[in-house]
């Protein structure tokens, strides 16, 4: 029986997941399928800020490559199909 919400925490973790093992494959191939383990750096460099007592670093940084977007469409799609 199919459920009549869609939680978005789940849609998160299902592209997350998909992302992560996207990635994984696309690394493992890279030398018998270079194009799966071309992609793009996206994200902002690590800004300190010191408060004196505590200092706090903040960054982001995302590695995409094609075989990730798969895996993140694979994901969608298994998500449609929940």
């Amino acid at each position: 029986m199919r459920r009549s919400y869609r939680s978005t925490t789940l849609l998160i973790i299902i592209l997350m997941v998909g992302m992560i093992i996207g990635g994984i494959l696309g690394q493992i191939t890279e030398r018998y399928l270079p194009i799966l383990a071309y992609g793009k750096n996206i994200g902002l460099s690590p800004a300190t800020l010191d408060l004196g007592i505590a200092t706090i670093t903040f960054g982001f940084n995302i590695t995409l490559n094609l075989a990730a977007a798969i895996g993140l469409i694979v994901g969608l799609i298994l998500y449609q199909r929940m």
